[in-house]
């Protein structure tokens, strides 16, 4: 089987990128996006697409940059396929793509768009996929001078194109009935979000508020109640925040009792630490 040979190879944030520009390499003459988004992007879209099974000389990313260059997926058009071992470009970053279901609205016009290829395993392969996509977004991020409330859902575009009102983050996660995308990623999005502001050097309070007294914290909760932790290494903080070095432990897969809230962040009632409520399920 032939393999598609990418123009250049570059290392950005820790991610190894291989271009492929479907502008320049589209024998088959599948459709393609013309409006420039040059001097007009606003942030970076993050999607979910399932995990392919391929063979060790090649990588899901690449099978879906094949499939598409192919003309097998339809009128999907991003910048980026990421997976557990790189990313390919699909698109020039100053090319509107066709991937946020808005027609000519700022999805589709004004942001670069991540297709993050996991599935609802979370295993090690999705971890390191989600890594690679956090680690890519934020490097664009970087690249555009924007911060982390210019990072957005499929989801969220959806919301904006029906009309609806509210926060960045409020419209990333609101349910909508056609689409919740990312799926994979959605379930833990404000950790997600945390490991992308890591990975932009910036202040963790971005995402995360850290300790703070009562009388200045709204956000702090010590109501007690129960959480389903949902994989297997979620780390436990000596703090409410990635901003927090880790104890060196994990919590494992169990039911847990959660003493206060700050944020996305829950206190142990063993005293262990904190733990990132984004990825547990309530349970009362």
């Amino acid at each position: 089987m032939a393999y598609l040979t990418p123009d250049k190879t570059a290392e950005l944030n820790g991610v190894t990128v291989k271009e492929y520009l479907l502008t320049r390499h589209n024998p088959n003459r599948i459709a393609m996006p013309t409006i420039s988004m040059e001097g007009k992007i606003i942030g970076v879209t993050v999607h979910n697409t399932d995990w392919i099974n391929v063979s060790p000389d090649t990588t899901p990313a690449e099978q879906y940059t094949r499939a598409t260059r192919n003309g097998n997926m339809n009128d999907v058009r991003v910048h980026y396929y990421v997976d557990n071992k790189c990313a390919w470009q699909n698109l020039p970053l100053d090319l509107s793509g066709w991937h946020a279901a808005d027609g000519s609205g700022s999805g589709n016009r004004k942001t670069i768009a991540i297709e993050c290829i996991m599935s609802s395993a979370y295993n090690a392969d999705d971890r390191a996929s989600e890594d690679n996509c956090a680690r890519l977004a934020a490097a664009l991020l970087k690249q555009y001078g924007l911060g982390i409330e210019h990072l957005y859902t499929h989801t969220h575009w959806l919301n904006v194109r029906d009309g609806r009102k509210g926060s960045t983050d409020t419209l990333n996660t609101m349910y909508h009935s056609y689409k919740m995308c990312p799926a994979y990623i959605l379930p833990h999005w404000a950790a997600f979000k945390a490991k992308v502001v890591g990975y932009l050097g910036e202040d963790t309070a971005a995402a995360e508020k850290p300790s703070a007294p009562a009388a200045s914290a709204p956000d702090t909760a010590t109501t007690s109640y129960r959480v389903r932790v949902t994989i297997d290494d979620l780390n436990i903080r000596t703090g409410p925040g990635t901003n927090y070095p880790t104890t060196g432990k994990f919590t494992g897969r169990g039911v847990f009792t959660i003493v206060e809230t700050q944020g996305t962040w829950g206190r142990l009632k063993s005293g262990a630490g904190w733990i990132s409520l984004g990825y547990t399920v309530k349970i009362g």
